[in-house]
C-alpha cells in the first residue's frame, strides 16, 4: 500500500512492534554472519543489572567455574553485550556512547569482505569503525565500534536505526535503539 505500517490501533509502528523484520526461512540457513553471544554475556548482563555472583549461581544452573561479577559492572555496560541488536539508552545532551560488536564468518567462502551501510534518524549521529570487514577465513571473528551521538539537546522519542553489512551474496542488519531514557 506504500504506507507506514501500522499498530493494530492504528498508530505508526516502530521496531518495538514489528521487531528485526521479515523471517526468512532460507535466509536463516546461510546468515553469513553471527553474533556469538555466550553464556558469560548472559550472567554479565545479570551482573550489570546488580545481581552479585551469589546470586548468580543460585539463579543459573550454567555458571562457568570462575565466573565472578566484572567489579565495574553498571547497567550502562549493557549495551555492550554482543547482540545481534543494540540498545542505547540514557543518551542526553550532546553525548556519545562508544558501543563493540564482534561478528563471525559463517558464510563458508572464507575470503569475504563487508561493506558498510548506516541508516541513521535524525538527531543521532552514527559512527562506526571500520567501515569495511575483511574476513580472511571461516569462523574468523571481528569487531567493530559504533560510536551514537545526539545531535540535539534531547531525544523526545526513542529513535531507530540500523547498522547493514553487506558483501556481494550477503545483507548482515543490525538494528538499532536510541532512548533518552
Amino acid at each position: 500500500m506504500k504506507a507506514p505500517i501500522t499498530t493494530e490501533l492504528g498508530a505508526i509502528a516502530t521496531a518495538y512492534d514489528y521487531g528485526a523484520g521479515e523471517i526468512s526461512t532460507s535466509g536463516a540457513l546461510q546468515p553469513g554472519l553471527v553474533y556469538e553471544t555466550t553464556t558469560t554475556d548472559y550472567l554479565n548482563f545479570l551482573c550489570y543489572h546488580g545481581y552479585n555472583t551469589s546470586t548468580i549461581e543460585v539463579i543459573s544452573k550454567d555458571v562457568p567455574d570462575g565466573f565472578t561479577c566484572p567489579k565495574e559492572s553498571s547497567v550502562d555496560l549493557i549495551s555492550n553485550i554482543n547482540y545481534p541488536s543494540i540498545a542505547v539508552f540514557n543518551l542526553t545532551g550532546k553525548q556519545s556512547k562508544n558501543i563493540t560488536r564482534t561478528l563471525t564468518n559463517v558464510a563458508g567462502d572464507g575470503n569475504s569482505t563487508y561493506s558498510l551501510t548506516i541508516e541513521a534518524p535524525s538527531g543521532l549521529t552514527i559512527t562506526v569503525s571500520p567501515t569495511s570487514l575483511q574476513f580472511t577465513k571461516n569462523s574468523q571473528r571481528l569487531s567493530y565500534q559504533v560510536i551514537f551521538t545526539t545531535t540535539v539537546p534531547s531525544l523526545l522519542k526513542d529513535v531507530f536505526g540500523s547498522i547493514i553489512w553487506t558483501n556481494k551474496k550477503l545483507k548482515v542488519r543490525t538494528p538499532f535503539v536510541a532512548s533518552s531514557r
